[in-house]
């Protein structure tokens, strides 16, 4: 995580502590394996749901081909970008049935796992703050330059995902080059009240953060 961006999450924290919240920080070591896990599950997914995308039942059909493979893979390959590609070819080694049992199977062992540490952190809190990227905006063209370093950007809000949480992203200040800085509420199960609440609290608490004044951005 970027200096500045722990900065603005933590001075958020104090923030809430003055209004009155008791400020509680434990780890989630299990967090480590939020991000293959979620890309696996979720890149099968895509692979299984995709696959209807033929040409031949509904959506996208290429004008000019020769025989019914020919169709589809011409259709997929026209109608499909870079990034459903990727994924789709992930997805499909995942659940092939070499690979089953090494990855997807594991993948959804450790959902589980994630979801009871996050039940277990609900006991000892109501709100789980927490940056929303590691880091700021990227400049224009550098994300599809670097996927790798996009999915990265994934690390803090997939574990919301995983476990089925509700979260609210809100603003929490800007750099020095005026890129806003964005922070995470996470709540139990079925709190989105709560941490909209929290979120309603804090703009009041704390308006300035949602607007730059160098650069007259409200947000």
């Amino acid at each position: 995580m970027r200096d500045d961006v722990k900065e603005a999450v933590l001075e958020a924290a104090k923030v809430y502590e003055s209004l009155g919240a008791e400020i509680v920080y434990f780890d989630l070591p299990i967090l480590k394996f939020a991000l293959p896990v979620y890309y696996i599950i979720a890149c099968a997914e895509a692979s299984s749901n995709l696959g209807r995308y033929d040409g031949i039942r509904y959506g996208y059909k290429t004008e000019h081909y020769t025989g019914t493979h020919d169709m589809i893979c011409r259709t997929r390959s026209e109608g499909f970008g870079e990034e459903v590609k990727r994924r789709i070819l992930l997805g499909t080694y995942v659940l092939s049935a070499g690979y089953y049992d090494a990855y997807y199977k594991k993948a959804t062992d450790l959902r589980g796992t994630i979801i009871k540490a996050f039940n277990d952190a609900f006991e000892n809190c109501d709100v789980i703050l927490a940056p929303t990227v590691p880091m700021t905006a990227f400049e224009k063209g550098h994300a599809t330059s670097d996927p790798i370093e996009t999915y990265l950007t994934d690390i803090c809000t997939v574990p919301v995902n995983i476990a089925g949480l509700p979260g609210v992203s809100i603003p929490c200040g800007f750099n020095q080059k005026g890129m806003p800085i964005g922070m995470q509420l996470i709540g139990r199960s079925f709190g989105e009240a709560q941490i909209l609440n929290a979120a309603y609290k804090y703009q009041q608490a704390a308006p300035e953060k949602f607007i730059d004044t160098k650069w007259g951005v409200k947000l």
